[in-house]
């Protein structure tokens, strides 16, 4: 499992052994400096002091006394007749008699030496020391800085390790919470005191548990709401069966069985109008949006109503152009145009028209429905749009679905719909359903 807790621990221990081996050798390579500018200096001093002396050019040995460095000297003058060397350590035979006054380096089968020329009208002397010695002198000294490091590593890993968790602490604390909410608690995490860094993801846990109350909350009333609506048809149902039973002539049984088929139409209209409602929901997956003919739609619903529409005694009429194409579910807006006709057909007095218009307008698609009932009132509209929602003293057939239905496909769709009287000042005036779609 990832942890950022010991992700951040190894990267910040791995920099830290990155950084302390790239000091340790900046180290070397600067105590290395340090170390060769100090000899040279030293090699110049003991060439100088070897030629102060009053012997310095009498034939013999001369050695170099000092404890932890050693030095070989020799002398000798311009034609290259050796005045004396020091015994231990001497120079290597590859050592050049040079008459070239300064620092040089030559190789050795030993490795390279670091040599000084001082030449003087009486002589010259050489003073060389193996480079070995400077390189272990350097080394020696980078050990000595680098092993209390080393040492502080554990120490500072677990010091991160501390710091990290204290750090972390708040997120450790927000998963607790988290984890405490279910469905019987939605509340929101507090936000005091949390860190700045953590406050988003906090606020979105917030926003996030609010949709959630808010869906589990309309759930809540769209099944009491459905079983409230589904308890009369019910009875209803159970009556007529009933009254079938008792039924003592076979006139009276006909008409007790009439009344039940027609319950039983109403009770299975209600219940695909709630299966209709319930696949409308936030978050239920629709099937993939296509190019639909709503002329064509339009057409097959109004022929499908037409029977309906001529027992009434309504006109139930068509004004659409051959072809209209919006993208979108053909099943759902079949269920939109279907519901507005048979909510305008339940208002529309006999000797009426009702009137299904379709066009398309600047980038959008328009369509109407009309009729000549008695309307809604403005203060009403909204109301109505709502689940189960009724105008009061509604006498007609109904449940309250249709125009939310209607409204949850139009958004769905990311459309608009708008209720209007579709004869302003007149008695009755009627309703106007305009639904506006994109092309």
């Amino acid at each position: 499992m990832k942890s950022i807790r010991r992700d951040l621990v190894l990267w910040l221990t791995g920099t830290l052994v990155l950084g302390i081996a790239a000091v340790a050798l900046a180290t070397y390579h600067a105590a290395l400096q340090q170390i060769g500018v100090l000899f040279d200096g030293e090699l110049r001093q003991i060439a100088q002091a070897v030629h102060l002396r009053e012997d310095w050019a009498e034939t013999g040995n001369v050695r170099i006394a000092r404890e932890d460095v050693a030095f070989a000297v020799r002398a000798y003058d311009d034609g290259g007749r050796v005045f004396f060397e020091s015994g231990l350590p001497s120079l290597p035979p590859d050592a050049p008699k040079t008459l070239e006054p300064g620092f040089s380096s030559v190789d050795t089968p030993d490795g390279p030496w670091r040599v000084y020329t001082h030449v003087t009208p009486e002589g010259v002397v050489q003073v060389a020391q193996p480079e070995a010695v400077r390189d272990a002198l350097a080394r020696e000294l980078s050990l000595r800085m680098l092993v209390p490091e080393l040492l502080f590593i554990p120490v500072l890993a677990a010091l991160v390790a501390w710091i990290l968790k204290r750090a972390l602490a708040p997120l450790d604390q927000t998963s607790a919470r988290v984890r405490e909410r279910d469905a019987a608690r939605l509340d929101p995490l507090p936000t005091f005191g949390v860190p700045s860094e953590l406050l988003p993801l906090v606020e979105q846990i917030n926003a996030l548990l609010a949709r959630l109350a808010a869906s589990l909350e309309t759930e809540r009333r769209f099944v009491a709401d459905a079983a409230h609506e589904l308890r009369s048809p019910v009875a209803a149902l159970a009556l007529q069966v009933q009254l079938a039973e008792r039924a003592h002539t076979d006139a009276g049984r006909a008409a007790a069985l009439a009344e039940l088929k027609s319950g039983i139409a109403r009770a299975g209209r209600l219940v695909q109008q709630l299966l209709d409602l319930a696949r409308l929901e936030p978050g239920v997956v629709s099937e993939t949006p296509g190019p639909v003919d709503l002329a064509l739609v339009v057409r097959d619903v109004i022929g499908s109503f037409a029977a309906r529409a001529d027992t009434q005694g309504v006109d139930l009429g068509v004004d659409a152009p051959p072809e209209v194409v919006v993208t979108g579910s053909a099943p759902e807006l079949r269920s939109l145009v279907a519901n507005l006709v048979d909510n305008a057909l339940r208002y529309a007095p006999a000797q009426s028209a009702v009137t299904v218009s379709l066009r398309d307008a600047n980038g959008k698609v328009e369509l109407a429905v009309e009729d000549a009932g008695p309307g809604i009132p403005p203060e009403q509209r909204e109301r109505v749009l709502r689940r189960f929602q009724r105008l009061e003293g509604d006498s007609t057939s109904g449940s309250g679905l249709g125009l939310p239905i209607a409204k949850a496909i139009v958004e769905r769709h990311r459309g608009s719909l708008a209720l209007n009287d579709a004869s302003p000042g007149k008695e009755p005036p009627g309703l106007s359903v305009q639904v506006r779609l994109p092309a």
